[in-house]
């Protein structure tokens, strides 16, 4: 169950290229050279969709969801909260602002196929925005002690009229987003590859060599309480195929004429690979697991923080994933 935030997380570092291609100019970096099937003002509007889609998924369907649990009964029928407690209903701000921005982009330059989606969305998700902001001031202002509920009740109605269709129509806008994320990194991809910049190429490369490899367990269910029951065949397969690219980027790296094309230094290079090769060891590490048919303990499987630390574990491996994931989008080479 935790590995669904692997295509999440790789899609979003991935797309780093793209996002920051559209920064300043006074600067050269590799991004100059590499900005995929979209450029000047479509990348900006491309880059709105991609935050505004962020938005959506990272901060309004999440208070939503909080709103619905804390205020609802597994009918989603209005609960009275007890007012002993505080009530608190979450701002969503930066989606918001992302509607603003986008909104404002829209009635001047559009020219993307989400264009049209996203014009009938924003009045939808806008609609629900106002709900929870109502929601919010109501409560803050204790109004509940005057109508006994009343209006809370009727704005809870409200939302819940509208939170399926508008949850469905979001999804529907998500679902073209990453599609066109994806496109956009594999034309980037193929770019990079035309330049000659295998130092990058080669560490995105990695990256998704060690999502599919986490993906793989994810599919069979694995996690390390039952890890002796993997697959390794299927396994191996995604796992050898990580271990290739790594060799491949031990050789780009090697070459320096090709470290400076990438825009990383020599220190950044190590550093990356490091992480790297933490990840081509952990993916290791299970194999071994399984082959001495050694099983967690107990107590180990009880903590979560330990089991990101123990030797063998899917939880291991995915925490370095996220570590080579996050230590890549940080880079200055990047911005």
């Amino acid at each position: 169950m935790f590995y669904k935030v692997c295509r999440f997380v790789s899609l979003l570092i991935l797309s780093v290229l793209v996002l920051t291609a559209c920064s300043s100019t006074s600067k050269s970096n590799k991004n100059d050279d590499v900005q995929g099937v979209y450029t000047g003002k479509e990348l900006e509007e491309y880059n709105m969709y991609i935050n505004f889609s962020n938005n959506l998924k990272g901060e309004f369907l999440k208070t939503k969801e909080s709103y619905f649990a804390n205020y609802s009964n597994a009918d989603l029928n209005y609960v009275t909260p007890d007012t002993a407690k505080e009530i608190f209903i979450p701002n969503v701000d930066q989606t918001h602002q992302s509607i603003n921005d986008l909104k404002e982009m829209l009635q001047k330059k559009a020219t993307l196929p989400l264009k049209k989606t996203a014009q009938s969305l924003i009045p939808e998700v806008r609609g629900e925005i106002e709900i929870l902001e109502e929601m919010a001031d109501y409560y803050e202002t204790k109004e509940y002690t005057k109508d006994d509920f009343r209006k809370a009740k009727k704005l809870h109605d409200s939302l819940l009229k509208t939170t399926k269709k508008n949850n469905s129509d979001i999804a529907s806008f998500n679902k073209e987003v990453d599609k066109l994320m994806e496109e956009q990194h594999l034309a980037k991809m193929e770019e990079l590859k035309n330049n000659g910049d295998t130092v990058t190429y080669s560490l995105i490369q990695f990256i998704e060599d060690a999502e599919a490899v986490n993906v793989e367990l994810q599919n069979q269910h694995m996690q390390a309480v039952n890890i002796l029951k993997l697959d390794t065949c299927a396994y191996s397969l995604k796992y050898d195929k990580l271990v290739n690219t790594y060799i491949e980027l031990e050789t780009a790296t090697k070459d320096k004429e090709k470290v400076a094309k990438s825009g990383f230094s020599e220190a950044d290079i190590r550093t990356l690979k490091a992480k790297a090769n933490q990840v081509k060891i952990d993916g290791k590490s299970i194999i071994e697991r399984v082959e001495s048919k050694e099983a967690i303990t107990d107590d180990v499987l009880d903590n979560n923080t330990v089991l990101e630390k123990t030797t063998g574990t899917p939880e291991k491996l995915l925490h370095s994933y996220k570590n080579l994931v996050s230590e890549y989008a940080d880079f200055p080479a990047l911005n």
